[in-house]
C-alpha cells in the first residue's frame, strides 16, 4: 500500500518525468566542457531552450493531471463535474503551452509580434480547413456547458444505445450494452436526436 502511494505521489511522477531536463543540462554545458567552437555552444543554447520548453509541458501536464485526478475523487459527484473539470484542465493545460512557447520563441531571440500576424491570417485559412474538427471543438464547449450528457448516462443515438464513458474535444465514446464501444464525433452528435435514460 505504502508503494502504491509513493508510486503515485506527485514527487515521483515529477522525477519521472524529467528527461528533457537532463538533456537540457547535457546541452547546456557538454559544449562547454569539451572546449567545443562558439557555433557548436549557440546550437547547444537552442537544444537547450527547446528541451526546457518540452519540460515545462511534461512538467505542466503531470501536475494538472495530479491536482485533476485528486480533486475529482474528493469533490465529483456526478459525470457532469468530472467533464467539467476535465475541460478546465484541458483549457489549463493549452494556457499553459502557450505561455511556455511564447517564452521559448523569446529566448531563441524569434519576434513574436510578426509571428502572430502571420498567424492570424493564416490562421483563417487553417480554419477553413479544418471547419469539421472546429465544430466537434464548439460542439464539446456545449456539452460540458450544456450538459445534455454527462459521463456515466446511458443515452440512445438513433439506434445505438450505451453508457457514455468519456467526453473528449473531437469525440464521445459510448459503451453498448453489447459490449462494443461507440465513437461518435461531438459535431454530428449534438445535430443528432439524443435520449437521456438517466434523466
Amino acid at each position: 500500500m505504502l508503494n502504491t502511494a509513493v508510486k503515485n505521489s506527485l514527487a515521483v511522477k515529477i522525477l519521472r518525468g524529467s528527461l528533457f531536463l537532463v538533456i537540457a543540462l547535457i546541452a547546456s554545458y557538454v559544449p562547454r566542457l569539451l572546449g567545443l567552437p562558439e557555433s557548436t555552444q549557440v546550437k547547444a543554447n537552442i537544444a537547450t531552450i527547446l528541451a526546457l520548453f518540452m519540460q515545462g509541458v511534461i512538467w505542466a501536464n503531470i501536475i494538472i493531471g495530479y491536482y485533476l485526478n485528486r480533486y475529482v475523487q474528493v469533490h465529483a459527484a456526478d459525470g457532469g463535474s468530472i467533464t467539467t473539470y476535465k475541460a478546465l484542465a484541458a483549457v489549463a493545460q493549452l494556457t499553459v503551452w502557450i505561455i511556455l512557447a511564447i517564452f521559448a520563441l523569446g529566448g531563441l531571440n524569434i519576434q513574436i509580434r510578426p509571428l502572430l500576424t502571420g498567424l492570424g491570417i493564416g490562421g483563417l485559412a487553417v480554419a477553413l480547413a479544418v471547419q469539421n474538427i472546429l465544430g466537434d471543438l464548439f460542439a464539446a464547449i456545449a456539452i460540458v456547458a450544456d450538459k445534455p450528457f454527462v459521463i456515466g448516462d446511458l443515452i440512445s443515438v438513433e439506434n445505438y444505445r450505451g453508457k457514455v464513458e468519456s467526453i473528449g474535444l473531437k469525440t464521445t465514446r459510448v459503451r453498448s450494452d453489447s459490449g462494443e464501444q461507440i465513437i461518435f464525433a461531438n459535431g454530428e452528435l449534438l445535430k443528432s436526436k439524443i435520449r437521456n435514460y438517466s434523466r
